[in-house]
Formats: structure tokens, C-alpha cells, sequence
């Protein structure tokens, strides 16, 4: 029984310093440029998530959930805390803010491997904000904090994670310096007087309308891959020429290669996300984003596939959001996607759908029909 933990996954180096059972009862391993992976009583799994998960089972249960419903919202969250870059970590800042407004830990009333996974992979995020940008997320600074002290301070140095100070009061604004010459100065220097500006009267500016951010904004549509080539200058990229139902196909770069071979690329229905703003991905423009499935281990990424019969061009839509118009361009600073995508999820069932604030699940369907993947469960979309 043998568990091997890459030496920069810190989630699971914590869970066995927050375990000490499975800790003494497992050789530990360090492994370099690799995922983590358990081998435990005849049972290999590989990943993160997956690996803390069957540990927390096995020696600590609280851990993972005490009820279904728990253990299912448990597993979202370890799934939206694999996100490593500071884009990717302030959206997911910002989403555990918005949760945690009225609660206290991410799942339930009491500390889990949500909470564990979540913590160890925003610390360096943490660490690099200042006082002020601390204290305008400050449900997700209390609830770090909060995690930061219920752990002992022996499971926090077996890890190698340093406490952060955190004041979770206003930063003291500096004081404006006074003018460097006072009217009395002036006139004593015999400074001629300027002369009075009459004061323009300010006009009222229209009260800004606070705008509700539902997934119908996002244009979604089935497209089917008409080409494929690797990218000239990425290794790691494709670039696509895609029928979304348009006079002129579309051309998308995707981060594929690792997970799609090339020839299972060609003549693919895919969901896609059209109205996202173009970009320059390595001196190639992409005019869209296709809809990809992530397992909670990062280990398999599989396209959103829509219903058999589907079209080119079709709407696709989430349950109950069918008469919402998508916005032509999404702009950056509403941040619509970057809003949603955490909701993004399949289902046990290999649905594709959205969890509102609610936990409600909405499944993403098209003329009725719901999208699947071919063998994710619990995975993220994006």
C-alpha cells in the first residue's frame, strides 16, 4: 500500500499531514513531473482529487461528506480548485467570496476536503495580494484564515506552507499631503491672484443599471470540425476549421493535443462558444472556444458532444434559459463566462449542464435533447 505524491501538489501533501493515519499507514513517495497516484488495497487511482478522495474514505469520512448531496458538492469544488493560473485563481477567489457570504465553510458546517484542496492550491494566490485586494474579497480572506488556523501548526510546517497574516480590516488610506504653498504664502510672495473659473453645474449621470449575469448571454452552437492540422508554432495546440452554420467556417485553436488524438479530431460535432472575444493564440487567430469535459483528476478531457441528429449551426441552450437572447460579443469586463464557467459541470449521468446558486442543474440541450460526453462524470466544463 503505497501512495506517491508529486512534490508540488500541496492539496494532498496536506490531507496526509491533516491524516496522520494514512500517513503512517502508507509509504509515501516523492515523484517528480508526474500526477499523484495510490495504489491502496488493490485499488490504483491516479490525480489529486481522486487520490484524496479515496483517502479521505478510507480514514477520515467527515472529510469527504457525510451524505450524497454533500460528497457530490464536495467533489465540484476539489474539481473548480484545480485551476493554476492568476486568472484562473482570481475568478476562482472570487467565486468562494460570492459563496461564502452567509456560510462559514465551502460545504456543510464543518471543514472538508473542499475546504483542504481549495486552501492549499489558493495560498500562493494568497500570499501574492495586498492589503487592499485582501480586504475586497473579504468573505474568501476570512474563510482563509479561518482555514489557515484550524489546521495545527505541525501539519502547516510538514507541508511547507507558511501562515499568512491576514487583517481583515479596511486598509488605513494615506493621508492627501497639504499644498506645498498657502494662499497667505502666496499673496506674501506677491503671486498674482488667478483669476475665479465660474463652476459649471454637473450634470446628474444616469443611474447604472445593475445588470444580471444568466447563461443564455453566452452564444452556444453546434459546429462540426471540417478540418484539423497541428499548430505551426504549438506543440500542444490544433487549429480547427469549424462549420458553425455560417457562410464562412470558423477556425479555432484548441489545447487538445495531449488529450484528442488528431484523427479522432476530424468530422466531430462539438458544442461551441462563438461569441467570445477573438484571440491571438500563438500568431493565429481563434474565433471561438469548442466546449471540452474535464474529470476531477485533470486526467481526461472529452468533448461536449451534442444529440445525435444535431446540425450545424443549431442552438444549443441550458434548461429553463431557452428564450434568453445571447449577447453578440461578450465584453471582457462583464466577465459573463468567467462568471458561469464555475457552474459548469456534467453530472453522474455524463449530462452536460450549469448548478446555479442553487445547486439547481440545468441540463445544456439542444431542440430538447441534452449534450453529453463520452465517459466524464462530475467533470468541469470549459
Amino acid at each position: 500500500m503505497s501512495v506517491c505524491v508529486s512534490n508540488d501538489d500541496l492539496a494532498l501533501k496536506l490531507l496526509l499531514a491533516v491524516v496522520p493515519e494514512a500517513a503512517s499507514e502508507l509509504s509515501v513517495d516523492a515523484v517528480v513531473d508526474q500526477l499523484s497516484r495510490l495504489d491502496l488495497d488493490g485499488q490504483q487511482v491516479e490525480g489529486t482529487n481522486s487520490v484524496a478522495q479515496v483517502l479521505a474514505a478510507k480514514y477520515n469520512s467527515e472529510l469527504a461528506g457525510t451524505t450524497d448531496a454533500e460528497q457530490a458538492e464536495v467533489s465540484q469544488w476539489m474539481t473548480m480548485s484545480a485551476r493554476h493560473g492568476p486568472a484562473e485563481l482570481q475568478v476562482f477567489a472570487q467565486t468562494i467570496n460570492n459563496h461564502l457570504a452567509q456560510r462559514t465553510f465551502l460545504v456543510g458546517e464543518r471543514l472538508s476536503l473542499a475546504d483542504l484542496v481549495a486552501f492549499a492550491n489558493v495560498h500562493p494566490y494568497m500570499a501574492s495580494l495586498s492589503s487592499q485586494k485582501r480586504f475586497n474579497v473579504s468573505h474568501f480572506s476570512r474563510w482563509f484564515d479561518l482555514i489557515q488556523h484550524s489546521l495545527s501548526a505541525d501539519a502547516l510546517a510538514k507541508t511547507g506552507i507558511q501562515l499568512i497574516e491576514i487583517d481583515l480590516n479596511a486598509p488605513v488610506q494615506p493621508k492627501k499631503q497639504a499644498h506645498a504653498a498657502t494662499a497667505q504664502d502666496k499673496k506674501a510672495a506677491g503671486e498674482p491672484k488667478a483669476a475665479k473659473k465660474e463652476k459649471k453645474e454637473k450634470k446628474p449621470q444616469p443611474a447604472a443599471k445593475d445588470v444580471v449575469i444568466v447563461p443564455s448571454m453566452i452564444d452556444l452552437r453546434v459546429g462540426h470540425i471540417v478540418e484539423v492540422a497541428k499548430h505551426p508554432d504549438a506543440d500542444t495546440l490544433y487549429v480547427e476549421k469549424i462549420d458553425a452554420g455560417e457562410d464562412e467556417l470558423r477556425t479555432v485553436v484548441s489545447g487538445l493535443v495531449r488529450f484528442v488524438p488528431i484523427e479522432q479530431m476530424m468530422n466531430r460535432d462539438v458544442v461551441l462558444v462563438c461569441n467570445l472575444k477573438p484571440a491571438k493564440m500563438r500568431n493565429v487567430m481563434s474565433y471561438a472556444m469548442v466546449l471540452c469535459a474535464t474529470s476531477p483528476d485533470g486526467a481526461t478531457v472529452e468533448f461536449v458532444e451534442p444529440p445525435k441528429g444535431s446540425k450545424p449551426g443549431d442552438r444549443v441552450y441550458f434548461e429553463g434559459f431557452a428564450d434568453g437572447a445571447p449577447e453578440a460579443q461578450l465584453k471582457p469586463k462583464m466577465k459573463v463566462f468567467e462568471t458561469i464557467q464555475p457552474g459548469l459541470f456534467t453530472n453522474d449521468a455524463r449530462e452536460a449542464g450549469w448548478f446555479d446558486a442553487n445547486k439547481k442543474f440545468h441540463k445544456l440541450l439542444v431542440a430538447g435533447s441534452v449534450c453529453t460526453t463520452a465517459t466524464v462524470t462530475n467533470g468541469s466544463l470549459k
